[in-house]
């Protein structure tokens, strides 16, 4: 009798820790993730179309309770996500080796080899990944924080950079505001003391980081600016959207152009708007693009404003079909690439819910609708944290 009374203690005890195991499991769906051994494949992107970033913030990550998901996009819509852990503004690069996958203490190589490399110290939140073809060196910065051992204004933006032979650890001692890249260099825009914004240069080498100043940027009235773009370049000039707070809750939406030679500073006021939280673009790290001697800029309210950089006339060319004008945001965000430009979009009303739409930026025309299937499934999935988009980028 003894004998049967332990047997069903035991099988209750372990009833309980099954039931345990799957209501604490229950947010896992497999048929949504990717193993290790598949993301290690070689050809593993052959098939992959676009990629999408997603994250918890670094408040939700105490007692490492934060992750990401790196999803893939195949040729048929289907996604599936690579779990990591948290890293809050993340970002991704492709490169000929791949696409380099960040998280808070990790970075991988994904596509051609599977390579993964550990950081000789965490970091919560990034600023830009990126890559240098001329170099073939993959970069990742961090926004690090302040550096009490540098003074009053002391700040740490710390630096990887390599490829499939190792990664270096580099530091930029500036906050950075928004950044970008220009052929063989990082250019950065800094601000670490009030109201007084820097221009620099950042040459990376497979050995060396190296961060020179360009210029000051004029700015006689003491705008307070917040970036709304990456920095973009042509031959001749730098280019950047900034929001300048001017009063009355009233905010200009600025393009910045500085000329590489005589870096001579020319600011033209696009929009101005009494509401300018809800023109913030669904991912100011990558809402601009020059193609044929034209800038493009999609702010968020789906508005696809040019400038052409010859005349320097400037216009709506198209807006988006549906989109938001409240600044409520549900995991989009905007890609250009080849003179199309690419939006994941999100629709609580559509069976597939997530979907990226192709436009052409000489005709505004919506080109095609990509459909992502198993996406929200796989968002919906996730218990106790929120995550959120941070990259998307189209892979061919």
């Amino acid at each position: 009798m003894k004998k049967y009374i332990f047997l069903l203690v035991v099988l209750i005890a372990v009833g309980g820790v099954l039931i345990y195991f799957i209501q604490e499991n229950k947010s896992v769906d497999t048929s949504t993730l990717i193993e290790k051994e598949k993301i290690g494949q070689k050809n593993f992107l052959k098939n992959k179309q676009a990629a999408i970033l997603f994250s918890s913030t670094i408040d939700q990550d105490a007692n490492n309770k934060g992750l990401s998901y790196a999803v893939f996009v195949d040729d048929t819509g289907a996604a599936t996500g690579y779990k990591m852990k948290s890293l809050e503004l993340g970002s991704m690069a492709k490169g000929k080796q791949g696409v380099l996958l960040v998280d808070k203490d990790k970075i991988r190589l994904v596509g051609t080899k599977y390579q993964e490399f550990n950081m000789e110290k965490e970091q919560h939140t990034g600023e830009r990944t990126g890559y240098l073809e001329n170099q073939n060196v993959y970069f990742s910065i961090f926004n690090t924080g302040v550096n009490k051992l540098s003074g009053e204004n002391g700040y740490d933006s710390n630096v990887l950079f390599g490829n499939k032979n190792g990664f270096k650890n580099g530091n930029i001692p500036h906050y950075i505001l928004t950044s970008g890249i220009d052929q063989n260099d990082i250019i950065i825009l800094t601000n670490d003391i009030e109201k007084k914004y820097d221009l620099k240069k950042v040459t990376i080498t497979k050995e060396l980081l190296k961060v020179k100043d360009i210029v000051e940027l004029k700015n006689e009235k003491s705008y307070d600016y917040a970036n709304l773009s990456q920095i973009v370049c042509d031959k001749d000039f730098y280019y950047v959207v900034l929001s300048e707070y001017v009063k009355d809750n009233s905010e200009n939406t600025v393009l910045l152009r500085i000329n590489k030679k005589t870096l001579e500073q020319e600011k033209f006021i696009l929009a101005t708007y009494k509401n300018g939280a809800a023109a913030v673009p669904y991912n100011p790290r990558n809402s601009a693009y020059l193609f044929q001697n034209t800038f493009y800029y999609l702010n968020g309210l789906g508005e696809v404003i040019t400038f052409n950089t010859t005349t320097n006339k400037y216009t709506i060319k198209f807006t988006i079909k549906g989109a938001r004008k409240d600044g409520v945001r549900r995991n989009e965000g905007t890609y250009f690439q080849d003179g199309k430009l690419y939006v994941m979009r999100y629709n609580d009303h559509k069976k597939t819910k997530y979907f990226i739409e192709e436009y052409s930026l000489d005709t505004g025309e919506k080109l095609k609708v990509i459909n992502i299937k198993g996406l929200d499934k796989l968002l919906s999935s996730v218990k106790k944290v929120t995550i959120h988009a941070y990259d998307f980028r189209m892979l061919k």
